[in-house]
């Protein structure tokens, strides 16, 4: 491949943020903060004055970070030149999959951000002051999460629910879960660390937020297809139909993230350049932990139409 053949735009997903962290984007890229602001009159959350509180807890909060942070990453493109149209695919992970299916033309600004808002809303509902969260294992071997659940306690939580690199994965556990998980990776030379402010995410647990999500999020705007391919963060393989990419947003709630095989399967179709859109730097990070030279053709793995919902 080349030109836009050989290239990917990739987005990020929703990071723990402290106060200040974004408060020199917002200052130095006007077509950031100018999406923030438009997004703020969607959801009607004052998101610009989230994003530069001292609070951490405010900052934080779902319903205003979560808007907040697509609206910056599609305003970072637009800032940066990138058009869905120069690339061969895009994709992202979690949130950053609802990012790249707005700048894939398969949702209006407007309900993305509405339902970037939404979605941390309807979680909550279903986990109040729950003690399940998620947590990194990070320098653990490639099977790690096949071989970890097994060890779970009994009555314990400790369910993959994201391969982010060849030696990294994203774990929904609680507390008797995470002490688990801290032991064996540290027995498998790595580490473990709670992720702050996250819910529960990606496996079957979420099931019941999954129907009431999709059955109470109503699209304002058309949902055409998308302009390029996005590569599903669940069954690693591109979605070329809007229907598609509304089925994938919803279903990635109870089916684990592999965004190590959708890169993977871009390497393996001739993808060559990686572009990573911010803000946060959680992708750049996972590309440099995951060897491509083992793409995977697309004959390989699960399709799209297999995802269930």
């Amino acid at each position: 491949m080349s030109g836009a053949g050989g290239r990917a735009i990739l987005f990020n997903p929703q990071v723990h943020v402290r106060p200040g962290d974004y408060d020199e984007l917002l200052a130095t890229t006007p077509a950031a903060r100018r999406r923030v602001e438009e997004a703020a009159e969607v959801v009607g959350r004052p998101l610009l004055e989230d994003l530069r509180s001292d609070d951490p807890d405010r900052v934080n909060a779902g319903a205003s970070i979560r808007p907040a942070s697509v609206a910056m990453a599609i305003g970072l493109a637009e800032h940066e030149g990138r058009r869905p149209e120069d690339a061969a695919f895009t994709a992202g992970i979690s949130l950053g999959q609802l990012t790249a299916a707005c700048f894939a033309g398969a949702m209006s600004f407007r309900d993305t951000v509405r339902m970037a808002c939404l979605m941390p809303q309807v979680e909550d509902r279903f986990f109040p002051g729950t003690e399940l969260g998620t947590a990194f294992a990070y320098g653990v071997p490639s099977d790690f999460a096949v071989t970890a659940p097994g060890a779970a306690p009994d009555g314990g939580v400790l369910v993959p629910c994201a391969l982010t690199a060849d030696n990294q994965v994203l774990f929904t556990c609680d507390p008797a879960g995470f002490d688990v998980l801290v032991e064996l990776a540290f027995a498998a030379g790595g580490l473990a660390v709670r992720v702050p402010y996250s819910p529960p995410a990606h496996c079957p647990l979420m099931s019941e937020v999954e129907a009431a999500f999709g059955a109470e999020f109503v699209h304002l705007d058309p949902r055409p297809d998308p302009v390029v391919p996005l590569v599903c963060n669940v069954t690693a393989r591109p979605l070329t139909t809007g229907e598609q990419v509304w089925d994938a947003l919803v279903a990635q709630y109870t089916h684990r993230v592999d965004w190590t095989g959708g890169l993977r399967w871009m390497a393996g179709v001739g993808v060559t350049s990686f572009e990573v859109v911010g803000p946060g730097h959680f992708v750049q990070k996972s590309l440099s932990f995951t060897d491509l030279s083992t793409g995977l053709g697309p004959e390989v793995g699960v399709h799209a139409g297999s995802l269930a919902r």
